[in-house]
């Protein structure tokens, strides 16, 4: 039997590439029964997180870092720094004591492309790019002088796929294409029809995801507060938390927008909310691919996008399964918000079934199944 050890050690259990994770662990396991998954908990970032048939194997014996609270980019880098060389040696030493078949790494990837450039082991290493792959100089050699050392690269888009082979990094034949996991289809009907803790008095847009940069909230906070009477009749409700918390409290504050603009702190159930809300209004950045938009797609909610790079697009298309904008362009949205609003509800529906069936590529069993394939060398 094939062992499989799944690699992802994390400082924030926020982030979206988790459920990634822990939905394709879970899912190999309970479709595919000719091999065998270990996920390593490199501090203790997995000792909550309950997996049913999927042993853990603990990295690191102190759980120190586990406790810290690091805020900002310096002082996370600085985490990932400690990250890196304490779990160095205890992964070399399970490399060449247990020799999985695959070792499959998601975050914090860089300390074990490095040890498997300076050592030759029996095991195989597999890239999973997680979020759109931003290339500094550090990342792009590593990958370029490593890329003999990694077996296969996965990426979640085709457009990720594809701006991958054109920087050369890897060969064609190496980097492959698989959708996340992102659906547990009979999970998520059951948790999109509980109650919701809030009565909203006005029907509501909807946006989900961390008060960061990326998500680019500070573009709808301020769209909204311009077009008061235009959306007199709907409320906008951001879900969330992150390191910019505050500043959105303080413009919705200074704008009087208290009454129209409502920040909810993050819900482990979202599906409810999306199931009620008007619509999904995605203003990032960028995205790879979006689980929201997948997920929104599943319960029946239409979609209003930004066309970042580089899931949106690819999951909309030419506005088929939903209504795509320029993205940061507060006129291409506008006009992709009036779409919405005087689309007729035939035109939405044949959106919603395009989207439906769009999301069925990022159910869990679809994931194990092309993963499975790779990991038997079909």
């Amino acid at each position: 039997m094939k062992k499989n050890y799944f690699w992802s050690p994390h400082i924030d259990p926020q982030i979206a590439t988790l459920r990634s994770v822990s939905n394709s662990i879970n899912s190999l396991t309970r479709y595919k029964k000719d091999s065998k998954n270990f996920l390593i908990n490199v501090f203790g970032e997995w000792d909550k997180h309950n997996f049913q048939m999927v042993e853990k194997i603990n990295l690191i014996s102190k759980r120190d870092l586990k406790d810290r609270k690091f805020k900002g980019f310096l002082n996370s880098r600085y985490l990932y720094f400690l990250i890196f060389f304490q779990s160095y040696l205890p992964l070399k030493k399970i490399l060449e004591k247990d020799k999985p078949n695959y070792l499959i790494i998601h975050l914090i990837t860089s300390m074990p492309i490095l040890m498997f450039f300076f050592n030759n082991f029996k095991t195989e290493l597999i890239l999973r790019i997680s979020g759109y792959p931003r290339l500094n100089i550090f990342r792009f050699l590593l990958w370029k002088i490593a890329s003999n050392k990694i077996k296969y690269v996965i990426c979640p888009t085709e457009e990720t796929k594809n701006y991958l082979l054109k920087k050369g990094i890897f060969k064609e034949d190496k980097v492959l294409f698989i959708p996340d996991p992102v659906l547990n289809v009979r999970k998520i009907n059951n948790l999109k029809k509980e109650k919701l803790k809030t009565k909203f008095m006005k029907p509501f847009f909807l946006s989900i995801g961390r008060f960061t940069k990326q998500k680019n909230h500070i573009f709808l906070i301020n769209f909204f507060a311009k077009n008061l009477n235009y959306l007199q009749n709907n409320d906008l409700i951001i879900i969330g938390q992150g390191e910019l918390k505050r500043t959105y409290e303080k413009i919705i504050k200074d704008k009087k927008l208290d009454n129209k603009i409502q920040i909810i702190d993050f819900q482990k159930n979202i599906f409810n909310y999306l199931y009620n809300a008007k619509c999904l209004i995605s203003s990032s950045l960028w995205e790879d691919p979006g689980f929201v938009m997948v997920e929104s797609a599943c319960v029946g909610t239409p979609i209003i996008s930004s066309d970042c790079p580089s899931g949106p697009k690819e999951f909309i298309g030419k506005n088929e399964n939903g209504f795509i904008f320029n993205s940061n362009d507060e006129n291409s949205f506008k006009e992709a918000l009036d779409n919405f609003l005087t689309s007729s509800s035939e035109k939405i529906n044949k959106k919603l079934v395009g989207a439906k069936k769009k999301s069925k590529m990022y159910t869990c069993f679809y994931n194990s199944k092309k993963l499975s394939n790779i990991l038997n060398g079909d």
